[in-house]
């Protein structure tokens, strides 16, 4: 039987922000803390999960999220919303060094980073 694929979930864009969510904890301690299975949060940072997670668990992931990750940010990256209608601060991504921080990443690297921030432009 295949799966059926999720074309609005970004596992990737998922992935990171779980990683930034988790802070300076290790991915089992984050998941005890989110009351949530250490297999079930390694299959979403690994992005082995087909079918996006349900509110459910992204609201555990989110209550207990660092680095200003919240429910709207995991919610669009699983594409259960179409926008989180946040607007962006202002605050200017181009901060000092920026691009020499970017040049200065693998190609994956360079890859990701390129993804989030395509991933930021259509949610803002």
């Amino acid at each position: 039987m295949k799966e059926m694929e999720n074309r609005s979930w970004n596992k990737k864009i998922f992935a990171l922000l779980v990683e930034q969510a988790k802070g300076d904890r290790s991915l089992r301690q984050f998941a005890i803390e989110c009351d949530i299975s250490y297999v079930q949060m390694r299959k979403l940072v690994m992005m082995v999960q087909v079918n996006p997670p349900r509110p459910k668990l992204i609201r555990k992931i989110a209550d207990h999220a660092f680095n200003d990750i919240d429910f709207a940010d995991l919610m669009y990256a699983a594409g259960l919303v179409n926008n989180c209608g946040r607007l962006s601060d202002g605050d200017g991504m181009l901060k000092e060094g920026f691009v020499e921080k970017y040049r200065r990443l693998t190609p994956t690297g360079r890859k990701s980073a390129t993804d989030y921030i395509d991933f930021l432009l259509t949610k803002y």
